[in-house]
């Protein structure tokens, strides 16, 4: 007696239709993963909601050079703070700084811009020369970098200061230092000059900085 097929009435054995439900999760999450629509993906956090600003005023920057002195290599890592928050360098703008762009006598220090923004010199301060002057060393070459670290390195030790719990809740990151030198550029010049500092090709992104400032409204009202 011939047992009649299953595979042309359109039934599916017991077994085929295990083996569809063991595959079916693993090939949704494959489909998911090329269309970007993941649904296991964590929501993203914004800015807003995991910190109440982005910047950072001139006296809480003095506070983490002075957290920084603390560290193993305090001396360096309090100058790489100053220097980013000083001239409103990028994390990957300081960590390629190199001794060729810091001209001591002439005071002069070459900021060399990434993604897209202007490159210039701008002036080496005094402060700027106290954080460096530890630093020098007699055999460094001019291509070697000033700080001798990488993003990474830098972020993480941002991360591992001991704060006050005020400045701690911020948790503060790298960029927090560009945005604090664009706002504590408001007042000292006008906007033109600030976008150049800034090496900012449009306005807009200097005028964020000027809405920040309480100073702006001084003498509105009686």
């Amino acid at each position: 007696m011939s047992v009649p097929s299953l595979r042309g009435n359109g039934t599916v054995t017991a077994k085929q239709a295990r083996q569809t439900q063991t595959v079916s999760p693993l090939s949704q999450l494959a489909a998911n993963a090329e269309n970007g629509t993941n649904r296991f993906r964590p929501p993203r956090v914004t800015n807003e909601k995991r910190r109440p600003r982005e910047h950072l005023s001139r006296d809480e920057v003095l506070t983490l050079c002075k957290a920084a002195r603390r560290n193993r290599n305090g001396m360096r890592d309090a100058a790489a703070i100053w220097l980013a928050f000083n001239h409103g360098l990028r994390i990957s703008e300081l960590c390629d700084l190199r001794w060729s762009d810091i001209q001591w006598q002439e005071r002069r220090i070459l900021i060399r811009r990434l993604k897209g923004s202007q490159s210039g010199e701008h002036p080496l301060t005094e402060q700027d020369k106290r954080f460096l002057g530890s630093l020098r060393k007699p055999r460094l070459r001019p291509s070697d970098r000033v700080f001798g670290m990488e993003p990474a390195a830098f972020r993480r030790m941002l991360y591992r200061l001991k704060l006050p719990p005020e400045l701690a809740a911020l948790r503060i990151h790298p960029h927090m230092l560009r945005h604090a030198c664009g706002f504590d550029l408001v007042g000292r010049a006008d906007l033109q000059a600030r976008a150049a500092f800034m090496g900012h090709k449009r306005l807009e992104n200097t005028v964020r900085y000027s809405k920040l400032a309480p100073e702006q409204f001084e003498g509105l009202r009686p």
